[in-house]
């Protein structure tokens, strides 16, 4: 296929699940990529704020709520999010929104399902292979919100480094204080610090920029489109922002725009999906 091609049927795709997702008003029979995605939406959704997960936590009385990510209590839930509950039993389940207000809280929910097993509560597969991925790990969480919640309160922090901090930061043991937190989980929970208003929002540069360092689907999509030939950052950078523009200014694409939450971070999360279930090859 031609870049036009591939960039034709990538936006295809997204308006077919767009018919599905958040609510299914398809004109008839879904198709296998509706299916699929509507199989696991936390796996499969291109949709970042779609997927079940996320709008578990962002209900009125969620962990997102301004106020309570306003605290170190907040910060912390988050860290049990994206570190533990992400795509879980207990997660979908919860009717605190994931929203946890002292350690005391966490570990008597802990007790009341510790029976159900770890599966239950924590999806060791969540982002991909992620070694020592536990809920056992919710203390070291516990420690390292009340460093996050500081570091948010500095002035002129940015995005990239709340990314790097999560990422690099070790303990008084000289161990990874954010345990299990590579710079794809730090990427994902620095993206929703930004839509919960606790990081300023950055420029499609600055997005287009971490995407080489992520090193995952969003480089590859970019690769299996046509946009990009290397995975270096001088032909990426301007090829996640050349793929963005075009898309931003698709006609075809326009109707659904803020049906799907059309922006940067929702760009790179479909570019994710596309790369790993082979949209252009299989649908």
């Amino acid at each position: 296929m031609t870049q036009d091609e591939r960039y034709n049927k990538f936006r295809d795709c997204l308006i077919e699940i767009a018919q599905v997702v958040p609510t299914n008003h398809a004109a008839g029979p879904l198709n296998a990529l509706q299916i699929h995605v509507l199989n696991n939406l936390d796996r499969n959704c291109p949709f970042r704020e779609l997927a079940t997960s996320r709008l578990k936590v962002q209900q009125a009385n969620g962990l997102f709520d301004h106020h309570r990510i306003s605290t170190r209590e907040g910060i912390f839930s988050g860290l049990i999010f994206r570190g533990i509950l992400f795509n879980t039993p207990a997660l979908r389940e919860l009717d605190n929104g994931g929203f946890f207000d002292s350690w005391e809280a966490w570990k008597q929910f802990v007790l009341r399902h510790e029976q159900k097993g770890d599966d239950y509560l924590c999806n060791k597969s969540a982002f991909g292979r992620t070694n020592g991925r536990s809920h056992h790990n919710a203390h070291r969480f516990w420690i390292a919100s009340a460093k996050l919640h500081a570091k948010l309160q500095e002035p002129g922090i940015t995005f990239t480094q709340i990314v790097d901090y999560i990422a690099n930061t070790k303990g008084d043991d000289s161990k990874s204080l954010f345990v299990t937190f590579g710079v794809l989980s730090a990427y994902l929970f620095a993206v929703d610090l930004v839509y919960a208003g606790r990081i300023p929002h950055p420029s499609l540069q600055e997005i287009a920029a971490i995407i080489p360092k992520l090193d995952k689907g969003a480089l590859h999509g970019l690769l299996n489109l046509g946009f990009a030939s290397s995975s270096s950052e001088v032909e990426v950078v301007p090829a996640f922002i050349t793929l963005f523009h075009r898309l931003d200014c698709d006609r075809k694409l326009s109707p659904i725009k803020k049906q799907i939450g059309f922006d940067f971070f929702m760009l790179e999360h479909s570019l994710c999906k596309l790369s790993r279930d082979q949209w252009l090859e299989r649908y």
